[in-house]
């Protein structure tokens, strides 16, 4: 016989024997689910909310800014799905969204129930939940941890959850994203009422005054950059806290401003003091052809005027550092307008270009990093051009240091730096007045070169109490960018107008930023090619 059809034959056989093995010999063993706790079933019996509303899909709760207290029952249930009657102790509580109003509230099963129980909740939205979990922070090791004994924890529980009805409130605006009174008693601009929170704009009710209604979107986009873009709710009654930045990590290609949107939604973060929809996902209003430009704004100056931001709201909230524009925690009416289109007018440029940058790392040490750097010491004093610092050339002889004479000194030896050792020669390029008038204003040269950012002084340089307008930045390197503000013909001059959207950004010096805008408008003929 053929070796191959020998082997197939004895494993044939084989085969046989196994399947006889399985036919008539054990060996599955059935085990019986253990008695232990599954989960939880909960159910909202009650809200008690001064809105109007009835907590449906279709007729959602008002948002409150007082705590909502919902009552609600619980049972727990064994693995059989049988209530437990057996289990007592407490569980973790929370709600999604939401916050309790005693964090660590729990709430305790007495024979597998819970019965007409109480909790107070605030910045509920949306769709709205009770989530109960069997689990518990305790208390684990001690050991040294450094200059103190640190106290080590560990969850333990059977991680069994439970999740309740869902109790609609309307989807929160802008304002109720980035603003609520604690914010502002707390003095802390740099922080938002919902802070981490996945957030939902809905607006095709056609609710807004100035736009069709055509149940298309309310919010508009007034500003498109490289990462991200701005958006106004046009249905808002006021203008405050009404504007909001999209973080998109990239370029949004399928927008253009003016756009219309029916929906966004992403997480609220704040990044640096500002507040920002990160991870955005957004729908366009369209016509049924998917074209987007029936519905688009085309004169969005009409629509949404630029807020004008001059040196009295510079100044708002008291405080050091007033030569910064909105320096102050306190300064709520610039909070107010971060993100807005906002218009400056006769403002200052800048008659001195300053490189801090002395290691030569493409990075300026900021003073509130370390103030003794030497980058520190140059930066804050480059922007006190409040008359304590002056920036007087001695080479200059008087028949160049006539009124509005340009004269463009390089590598020349700033004041302050004449204290620091070993230092090389850092101004670039000066304006001179009359010999009498050492007022200038002063810009970094190095975020300038990467970001096209620089300072301006408002009011026409002519604010009190420093003799000059209080500074801010203004970003041109993604809408000019032919524009050279160091070119010697563009130093010290007056800028009649610039706008485009507002920026907080806390860890610079000035903390605002004007990101200019591509529309024709916003910039005059001389800062265009």
């Amino acid at each position: 016989m053929n070796t191959f059809y020998k082997m197939a034959i004895v494993l044939a056989a084989g085969g046989a024997l196994i399947l006889s093995g399985l036919a008539f010999g054990p060996c599955v063993e059935k085990v019986a689910l253990k008695n232990s706790l599954a989960g939880f079933r909960v159910t909202i019996t009650n809200v008690s909310t001064a809105g109007l509303g009835t907590g449906t899909l279709d007729d959602p709760y008002d948002l409150s800014s007082d705590p909502v207290r919902f009552t609600f029952d619980a049972s727990a249930f064994d693995q059989h799905g049988n209530l437990m009657t057996d289990f007592n102790g407490d569980v973790a509580m929370r709600v999604t969204p939401g916050e309790l109003i005693q964090p660590e509230l729990r709430v305790t099963f007495i024979s597998g129930t819970v019965s007409n129980t109480q909790v107070q909740v605030k910045k509920v939205f949306g769709r709205t939940a009770l989530w109960l979990e069997d689990i518990q922070t305790k208390n684990g090791d001690r050991v040294e941890g450094g200059s103190q004994t640190l106290q080590l924890t560990f969850k333990d529980g059977s991680y069994a959850t439970g999740f309740s009805n869902l109790i609609f409130f309307k989807n929160p605006t802008f304002e109720q994203v980035q603003w609520d009174q604690d914010i502002q008693d707390n003095e802390n601009i740099d922080t938002s009422a919902l802070p981490d929170y996945f957030v939902e704009f809905d607006c095709r009710k056609g609710e807004a005054s100035g736009l069709p209604e055509d149940d298309h979107g309310q919010l508009v986009v007034t500003g498109i950059f490289n990462e991200g873009f701005y958006v106004t709710d046009v249905a808002a009654e006021t203008d405050s806290f009404n504007h909001m930045y999209a973080y998109n990590y990239s370029y949004p290609e399928d927008l253009e401003i003016g756009d219309r949107l029916d929906r966004l939604v992403g997480t609220s973060q704040d990044f640096s003091g500002g507040t920002q929809i990160s991870f955005p996902a957004w729908h366009r209003a369209v016509d049924n052809n998917r074209d987007p430009l029936p519905f688009r704004v085309t004169d969005l100056d009409a629509l949404i005027p630029p807020q004008i931001l001059n040196a009295a709201i510079c100044a708002e909230g008291g405080g050091s550092n007033q030569h910064l524009c909105g320096h102050s925690k306190k300064n709520w009416l610039m909070e107010a307008m971060e993100s807005a289109r906002v218009k400056l007018e006769n403002v200052t440029a800048p008659d001195v270009f300053v490189n801090c940058d002395f290691n030569g790392d493409l990075n300026v040490v900021p003073d509130w990093l370390d103030a003794s750097d030497p980058e520190a010491i140059c930066s804050v004093a480059c922007l006190k051009h409040d008359g304590s610092v002056t920036f007087a050339v001695k080479e200059l002889i008087a028949s160049q240091a006539a009124y509005n004479d340009i004269v463009v000194q390089s590598n020349v030896i700033c004041p302050w730096e004449a204290a620091i050792p070993n230092i090389e020669p850092h101004c670039q390029l000066v304006r001179i007045g009359p010999v009498d008038d050492r007022s200038h204003i002063c810009s970094e040269l190095t975020t300038m070169r990467q970001f096209g950012q620089w300072i301006v002084a408002l009011d026409d340089g002519s604010g009190a109490p420093f003799g000059d307008g209080p500074v801010m930045n203004i970003l041109t390197q993604e809408s000019l960018v032919d524009y050279d503000p160091t070119a010697t013909e563009n130093l010290g001059v007056v800028i009649p107008f610039v706008q485009g959207n507002l920026r907080h950004v806390r860890a610079a010096r000035p903390r605002w930023v004007l990101l200019v805008g591509k529309l024709p408008g916003d910039a005059p003929p001389q800062m265009k090619p």
